[in-house]
């Protein structure tokens, strides 16, 4: 049975997931319906799995990455990829013609990085638990059943120019990184 602090921290964690299974969700509006299923259960599966492993490695040594020098430069290195897709974006929304943005495999994998290296630092709180790897597991399915539902919703949007879903995408992911640049100038951490 999963307890409400898991299912509260499994829905904070799987915001920034939930928001790019989104925002990738807007850049499929002209594919086939059975393909954007199919890319929509394999981004849930992706980042719903890497939520899980950063969960379960930062209960047993994220201590490095999060509070060193380590944990600075990966959340700087993550601002700058959601800055740059956001950039790629807005440039693909300026287009002329009609381009099909692809996401393939290896994006996918450095978003779903990119969204779970809190979990790393979480999962370090979780290492005191006897039983992290449970936690860990729900936290997994959470992030896999938030991505989904996200990532569905915007399947409602398809009706709208597509210029303008790829310029909502770049908000999304420029926000999202430049939200890590805020939070690192408002606390002060260097």
């Amino acid at each position: 049975m999963m307890s409400l602090e898991i299912l509260l921290l499994g829905l904070g964690l799987a915001v920034d997931a939930g928001v790019v299974s989104f925002a990738l969700g807007l850049t499929t509006a002209d594919e086939h319906l059975k393909h954007r299923v199919s890319k929509g259960f394999f981004l849930a599966f992706v980042f719903g799995f890497f939520q899980f492993l950063m969960l379960w490695a930062g209960s047993y040594g994220g201590y490095l990455f999060t509070f060193s020098s380590y944990g600075y430069l990966s959340q700087i290195l993550v601002s700058g990829i959601f800055i740059m897709i956001g950039l790629k974006l807005f440039h693909e929304a300026q287009k002329d013609e009609q381009k099909e943005l692809d996401w393939g495999i290896v994006s996918i994998l450095l978003l779903a990085l990119a969204t779970s290296i809190d979990a790393l630092a979480a999962g370090i709180s979780l290492g005191t638990l006897p039983d992290a790897q449970n936690a860990a597991i729900n936290i997994g399915i959470i992030t896999f059943v938030f991505c989904l539902v996200l990532y569905f919703f915007s399947l409602l949007f398809s009706s709208i120019p597509h210029r303008w879903l790829m310029r909502l995408g770049g908000v999304i992911f420029t926000g999202l990184g430049l939200r890590i640049v805020w939070h690192y100038i408002a606390t002060g951490v260097s």
